[in-house]
């Protein structure tokens, strides 16, 4: 009995340790397979997960558009453009001439478009373009093009457009420009103070104009900037600043300090009007003749010391009215000299301040006018040259503008030299095109004797210039051995109609 209970004992023993050994087992297959599981898991998870890897910019072949009709090759003003995208943003974009070694221009927004001017300093042949765009992590793709420059000859007659710096309130930039057009740039305007000196006009938006010219010029190294001090508005204080060689020494000087601040290449004057004439509150005097000679001659003196300092050339010009009266009240055999060229206004010959309806620029005088003693745009020219002005300092400005008459009081001539009630105001060549040829009854008029049209719908007279009476005045400035042709101003031939007709007429042959 005792053997049996020693016997029953040590089962129930046995017992109790088997309980917890085949517990921990559990527990152990259990992990085990808790671990096997969330491995297949883990595998299944790292094995569906993409790998996202940054990639460089796609970017498109290089396009090229220019004049020429040669395929792959390009001449003048040529438009190159890419197209680009990233897997996150473009940063920038850059164009290269000469295979990387001149940078064109850098633009940081779609459309990645510039303009590249070839024409006057790129050589003809063969040329590799190179465009390389940048993402925001600093990835960078390039392209390569190869082009042939083709290049007209240059233009040996200097085009002079003038930028008015109000332009930019209505949408027309200084980048706007098509500059491989032009040879001279005249901003307009600044200011003369009451203190004689030259001064920023519009301080709002001039300062932002002046560093596009500044960019203008790195992409058309041919072109030559001048800011144009005066104008109808500021010119009040013109005859103080000519008055005493003390005043002339300190404009002349505020004049060279401006250039070297803002990057101009010269100076052009255009004081409306020495002696008499301009706005009412003018300050004007008889002695104004002989000290513009002055003026200019002190201010000539100032660039020259500039020059000799630095190497580079100053350019002095005026911008003069193109009558009788406005030559008699110029020194025109003395102040030649201190000038590169004079621009002649030649251009409001009627308006609306006038009793009669007229012709804002005919070339030859209409025998046909109710005016007086009638002059032309050949007439002011024919005065500057007999005053003793070469042909060759003489350029001849074509306005991008027209004058209104409005409620003619008679029909007949078309409207032409009639008095009007309804006055008048100057509209932009676009605006001209656009809204009034062909438009609401106009109808266009060709003046055969004085090369120029005129709309007429039966009460309203508009006297402008078009491709036509373009082609008329630059024949004319070649017959007569001009200088070149100035225009007033880009802004109101946005379009370039007119601006091309001048390039294209103007090329030497």
């Amino acid at each position: 009995m005792q053997h049996r209970r020693k016997k029953h004992n040590s089962m129930k023993w046995i017992g109790f340790l088997l309980i917890p050994i085949f517990i921990v087992s559990v527990v152990i297959v259990l992990t085990s397979n808790k671990q096997e599981t969330e491995s297949i898991n883990t595998s299944k998870v790292t094995a569906t997960k993409k790998v996202t890897v940054d990639q460089p910019p796609q970017v498109s072949d290089i396009s090229t558009e220019s004049d020429s009709t040669e395929e792959n090759t390009v001449s003048g003003e040529v438009k190159l453009s890419v197209n680009a995208t990233d897997d996150h943003n473009i940063s920038k974009v850059e164009f290269y001439s000469s295979n990387g070694e001149y940078l064109i221009g850098t633009v940081t927004s779609e459309p990645y478009t510039i303009n590249w001017a070839t024409e006057s300093w790129v050589p003809d042949g063969e040329q590799i373009l190179k465009v390389i765009a940048y993402d925001n992590t600093n990835q960078v793709t390039e392209v390569t093009k190869k082009v042939m420059v083709k290049n007209p000859e240059p233009v040996s007659a200097k085009l002079v457009g003038y930028y008015a710096g109000w332009a930019a309130y209505s949408g027309y930039e200084v980048a706007d420009i098509d500059a491989g057009k032009l040879t001279h740039i005249n901003y307009a305007f600044a200011n003369v103070t009451k203190d004689g000196k030259i001064a920023v006009g519009d301080t709002s938006t001039d300062i932002a104009n002046f560093q596009q010219l500044k960019e203008l010029k790195e992409q058309h190294p041919h072109l030559k900037t001048l800011i144009s001090v005066g104008g109808w508005t500021w010119s009040e204080n013109f005859s103080d600043a000519a008055l005493t060689e003390e005043s002339r020494a300190r404009f002349a000087e505020s004049v060279r300090q401006f250039l070297l601040d803002y990057g101009f290449d010269g100076v052009d004057l255009d004081w409306e009007y020495p002696v008499g004439g301009g706005e009412a509150d003018n300050t004007n005097r008889p002695e104004d003749k002989r000290n513009y000679t002055l003026l200019l001659k002190k201010i000539r003196e100032t660039l020259d010391e500039q020059s000799e300092k630095d190497g580079k050339e100053y350019l002095l010009t005026i911008a003069a009215g193109a009558s009788k009266v406005h030559a008699a009240n110029l020194e025109l055999t003395e102040i030649h000299p201190y000038l590169d060229y004079i621009q002649l206004m030649t251009y409001d010959i009627h308006g609306e301040w006038d009793p009669l309806s007229g012709l804002n620029a005919p070339l030859h005088p209409d025998p046909a006018s109710g005016f007086p003693g009638e002059w032309s745009v050949g007439d002011g020219v024919q005065t500057y040259i007999d005053g003793g002005v070469p042909p060759e300092k003489l350029v001849m400005g074509l306005p991008f503008y027209g004058r209104v008459f409005k409620s003619v009081d008679d029909a007949g001539n078309n409207g032409l030299y009639q008095s009007f009630s309804g006055g008048g105001t100057s509209l932009s060549y676009a605006k001209i095109a656009s809204d009034y040829v062909n438009q609401d009854g106009f109808s266009r008029v060709w003046i055969e004797d004085s090369k120029v049209p005129l709309l007429f719908d039966g009460t309203t007279v508009v006297s402008y210039d078009d491709p036509e009476s373009i082609g008329h005045k630059t024949a004319f400035i070649k017959e007569m051995g001009l200088g070149g042709a100035m225009m007033w101003e880009l802004s109101q031939d946005p379009d370039e109609v007119l601006l091309k007709k001048i390039y294209d007429d103007m090329k030497d042959e």
